[in-house]
C-alpha cells in the first residue's frame, strides 16, 4: 500500500508516519504543505490512501482532496480534522462527488485504533476487488 500523509504539524506527520510503518506500511510520502505533497506526488506517482488535514497554512487539505480526485491520484481518502461537522460533511460530500472513496474522519491526536480501524476497511474492500 501507498500513502500519502498531507499533515502541517511535523510533530503529527511524524506520528502518523511511524502508526503507518507500525501496521508495515513503509511506502509513505509525507508532506507538510500541498506544494510538497503535489511535487512528490508527480515523482512517485499515484497513491492507494491519502490522509489529509483540512486545516493547513496557505490553502485548505480540501485542495488537495479535490486535486488527488480530478488527477485521479488516489483511490480512497481519510480526513484528519478537528472542524465543525458541516465543515467534515462538506469535504466528505465533495471527495465522493469527485469520486474518491472516503474511509472516514479521524479527529487529533490521532489514535492507532482509529487508523487501522480504517485502512482495515480499506485492505478489506481492496482484497475483495482482486478477488472478482
Amino acid at each position: 500500500m501507498k500513502v500519502l500523509i498531507l499533515e502541517d504539524n511535523p510533530f503529527q506527520l511524524m506520528v502518523l508516519h511511524q502508526m503507518l510503518n507500525a501496521f508495515r506500511i513503509f511506502d509513505v510520502l509525507a508532506a507538510e504543505s500541498i506544494e510538497s505533497a503535489r511535487s512528490s506526488l508527480a515523482n512517485r506517482g499515484g497513491i492507494d490512501v491519502a490522509i489529509c488535514d483540512l486545516y493547513l497554512d496557505g490553502l485548505s487539505g480540501l485542495d488537495m482532496i479535490r486535486e488527488l480526485a480530478i488527477k485521479r491520484e488516489a483511490q480512497a481518502l481519510i480526513i484528519l480534522s478537528c472542524a465543525a461537522p458541516h465543515i467534515i460533511e462538506k469535504a466528505v460530500r465533495t471527495a465522493r462527488q469527485e469520486g474518491l472513496e472516503v474511509l472516514g474522519c479521524l479527529p487529533k491526536p490521532v489514535t492507532i485504533n482509529g487508523l487501522g480501524r480504517l485502512l482495515d476497511a480499506y485492505n478489506v474492500r481492496a482484497n475483495a476487488e482482486r478477488a472478482n
